[in-house]
C-alpha cells in the first residue's frame, strides 16, 4: 500500500512540473494599434492662469515626433515657435517669448505624436491653458478645397479674426490659426462668443499674412459666429425600430472655403533667348496686357523683323528679316511692354538687352568645316520650306492645318487644290485657305466634309514662300476623315438649368476637350466623342467668358463654383449615352472621398 501512495505521488509531481514547464515560444501578445494616450500633465488641460515658459505633458507610452517644427501651430500667434522635444513618454514644450495675458492658448500638433515602437499617430492632438481666469471653449470646423479642381488643400493655414476688415488679412497675425490635414480638414478651437472672418492662405514667407503676390489663398463671404448646438442622428433600437438621439456639437462645423490664387502677379520679362541668328524668343511670366514694342536704337529702316505671339500672348518671338542684324553676333534692343503699378494702373515698362548669338566651339567649328568641305564637292541642294503637321486622318471634328518654320512672304491660294476620292476617282472641291490672325505660321483649310470619305490635297510649288526667300515644293498628300460609328454621343436633360451654367467635357487629365452653354430648357449633348472615360462638370460661368475665372478678395469676389459628375463616364463607340444627373444633389464630400484622395494619406477628422 505504501508503494502505490508512493508511486502516485510521483505521477502527481511529474504532472505539475509538465504543467509548469512549458516547452513552446512565447507568443508576445497582440500588436499594439493604439495610439499614446496623455495620462497627466503639467499644467492641467485648460489651465487658468499660466505665468510659466514650460509645458509637460506625459503619455502612457514612450513617443516620438514627426516634423513638430512644420506642423505644430500656436494660437494666437508667437513670434518665434516654441521649441518641442520627446524624452521617453514626455513631451516639453519651451516658449522663448512672454505670453499675452489673458489669452487662451491653443497647441495644435496635427498628426506629429506617434507611440516609439508601432509608430502608431495620434491624430489631431491639441493642448489648451489660458494666462486668464477664464478659457475660451468655443469652435468651428471644416474643409479647405482647391478652387480650381475641388481638391483637398493640405498643409495650408486657416485663421480667423475678429474684425471683419479685409485689409487685416494683410497687414496683422490672426487672432487664431490651425492648419489643414492631408484631406483639408481644419478646426479652431478656443474662441470667444463672437463673430469672426475666415481665411485660408498658403504662407510662402511664414508670417501669418497675405503679402506676397504668388500666395494662394481663400475666404468665407459671410462672417461666422460660433455656437454650441445639437446634431440629430437615427439610432436603431431594434430590428424594426430607430430613435432619434441629439448630439451636442460645436457649431459651424461643415465651412467649405475654396482656395484660389488672385490674377495679381507683377509683370515681368523672365526670359530671352537667341538659339537661331534670325530668331529671338521673349518670354513673360504672365499675359502681356497689350504689345511688345521693340528698338533697335539709330535704326532708320523699316521694322526688321515679324511679330508673332504665343496664344497666351506670354511669349513673343520676332523673326528678324535684316540679313545686316542677322550677321550680328550682339543685337541691342530697347523694349517696353505694359505693366500694373501698386494702383493696378497700367503703365509702361522700359527695358533693354543684349542678345547675343553664340557660335559654336573651335572644335565644332573645325568639324563644321570638313563638313562644308564635303558638302561643297557633293551636289547643290536647294533648301524647301515644308509643311509641317498634315495628318493622314482626321477626327470629324478636327480642322486640316499645317504651319511652317518660319513666317511667309507671299501665298497663292490658287496653288492649292483639294479632292474627294469618289470610287477611287478625283473629285474636286471648294476650299477656303485661311491665315491663323495670332500664330502667323499657322494655316487651315476650310471645305465641306463627309465623314469616313478620303481625300487629297494637292500644292503647287512656290505656293508658299518665307520671308527668307525659302519656297515649298510640290505636294501631294492622301487623308481621310473618320466614320461617324467611331464615336459615342452623351446626351442630357437638365430639369432646371442655372442662369450661367458652363457644361465642359474633361479628359483623364481635366483638360477641356468640348464645352457648351446649358440652354434654358436644360436639353443638350455631345456628338463624336471618341471612346474612352470622361470627366463632366458644371462651371457657374457668371461673366459669360466661356472659362472658369478665379476671385478676387478686395471686392469679395468668390472663385466661380464649380459641380461635378460624381464620376467617371465611359463612351462606347457607335453608341448613345444618356447621363442621368441632378446638379442640385451635388454633394462636394463624396465626390473629394471617391475621386479626389489625397496622394498623402487620408486622414479624418
Amino acid at each position: 500500500m505504501r508503494i502505490v501512495v508512493k508511486v502516485l505521488a510521483v505521477l502527481l509531481l511529474l504532472l505539475y512540473w509538465s504543467a509548469c514547464a512549458s516547452t513552446g515560444y512565447p507568443t508576445g501578445g497582440p500588436k499594439d494599434e493604439d495610439p499614446p494616450v496623455m495620462v497627466k500633465s503639467s499644467p492641467p488641460a485648460n489651465a487658468l492662469n499660466f505665468l510659466g515658459d514650460q509645458i509637460r505633458i506625459e503619455f502612457d507610452e514612450n513617443i516620438q515626433l514627426t516634423d513638430v517644427f512644420q506642423k505644430l501651430m500656436v494660437s494666437p500667434p508667437v513670434n518665434t515657435q516654441p521649441s518641442a522635444t520627446a524624452r521617453g513618454n514626455v513631451l516639453l514644450v519651451q516658449f522663448d517669448e512672454e505670453l499675452q495675458q489673458n489669452a487662451t492658448y491653443t497647441l495644435d500638433f496635427a498628426d506629429a505624436v506617434r507611440d516609439n515602437n508601432e509608430g502608431n499617430i495620434l491624430e489631431n492632438f491639441t493642448f489648451s491653458f489660458s494666462t486668464g481666469e477664464y478659457i475660451d471653449s468655443l469652435a468651428i470646423s471644416g474643409h479647405l478645397f482647391e478652387a480650381a479642381d475641388l481638391a483637398p488643400v493640405s498643409e495650408a493655414l486657416v485663421m480667423v479674426y475678429a474684425d471683419a476688415a479685409d485689409s487685416l488679412f494683410r497687414s496683422r497675425v490672426p487672432l487664431r490659426v490651425t492648419r489643414t490635414s492631408s484631406n483639408g480638414f481644419f478646426s479652431i478651437q478656443n474662441l470667444a462668443p463672437g463673430s469672426y472672418k475666415v481665411y485660408g492662405l498658403e504662407d510662402s514667407d511664414r508670417n501669418f499674412r497675405y503679402d506676397q503676390p504668388g500666395e494662394r489663398i481663400a475666404f468665407l463671404s459671410d462672417l461666422v459666429v460660433p455656437s454650441v448646438g445639437f446634431h440629430e442622428r437615427l439610432d436603431s433600437i431594434s430590428a424594426d425600430s430607430v430613435a432619434v438621439v441629439r448630439e451636442q456639437a460645436f457649431l459651424p462645423d461643415s465651412l467649405q472655403l475654396f482656395m484660389f490664387q488672385e490674377d495679381n502677379a507683377p509683370q515681368y520679362l523672365v526670359d530671352y533667348k537667341r538659339d537661331e541668328r534670325h530668331k529671338l524668343d521673349f518670354i513673360f511670366n504672365r499675359p502681356l496686357e497689350g504689345r511688345l514694342e521693340v528698338e533697335v536704337p539709330d535704326y532708320s529702316g523699316t521694322a526688321p523683323w515679324v511679330f508673332e505671339r504665343s496664344l497666351q500672348n506670354d511669349s513673343i518671338t520676332l523673326w528678324l528679316s535684316d540679313s545686316t542684324l542677322i550677321r550680328g553676333d550682339s543685337l541691342f534692343l530697347a523694349l517696353s511692354y505694359p505693366v500694373r503699378d501698386s494702383l493696378q494702373e497700367v503703365v509702361l515698362e522700359r527695358d533693354t538687352v543684349n542678345a547675343y548669338f553664340f557660335d559654336r566651339s573651335p572644335a565644332e567649328e573645325e568639324g563644321r568645316s570638313r563638313r562644308n568641305r564635303k558638302e561643297e564637292e557633293a551636289p547643290v541642294v536647294v533648301p524647301d520650306l515644308k509643311l509641317d503637321g498634315l495628318k493622314n486622318s482626321l477626327e470629324i471634328t478636327e480642322t486640316l492645318a499645317f504651319s511652317f518654320a518660319a513666317p511667309l512672304e507671299a501665298v497663292r491660294e490658287e496653288g492649292l487644290c483639294l479632292f474627294e476620292v469618289v470610287d477611287s476617282v478625283p473629285q474636286l472641291l471648294a476650299m477656303t485657305l485661311q491665315g491663323d490672325s495670332v500664330r502667323l505660321r499657322r494655316f487651315t483649310v476650310d471645305f465641306e466634309r463627309r465623314a469616313g470619305a478620303s481625300y487629297v490635297l494637292e500644292v503647287d510649288s512656290a505656293a508658299f514662300i518665307s520671308i527668307y526667300g525659302v519656297a515649298n515644293k510640290p505636294l501631294k498628300h492622301s487623308f481621310s476623315v473618320k466614320s461617324e460609328d467611331s464615336y459615342g454621343i452623351m446626351y442630357f436633360d437638365f430639369e432646371k438649368p442655372g442662369a450661367h451654367w458652363l457644361l465642359q467635357v474633361l479628359d483623364r487629365k481635366e483638360q477641356v476637350l468640348r464645352q457648351a452653354a446649358v440652354p434654358a430648357n436644360g436639353k443638350m449633348g455631345f456628338r463624336y466623342l471618341k471612346p474612352g472615360d470622361y470627366l463632366l462638370r458644371i462651371v457657374e460661368d457668371v461673366n459669360g467668358n466661356g472659362r472658369w475665372d478665379t476671385g478676387q478678395l478686395d471686392v469679395g469676389l468668390q472663385p466661380e463654383r464649380l459641380i461635378y459628375y460624381p464620376e467617371t463616364v465611359s463612351i462606347r463607340a457607335n453608341w448613345d449615352h444618356m447621363v442621368p444627373w441632378d446638379p442640385a444633389d451635388f454633394d462636394i464630400y463624396g465626390f473629394v472621398e471617391r475621386m479626389r484622395k489625397s496622394s498623402t494619406g487620408n486622414r479624418q477628422r
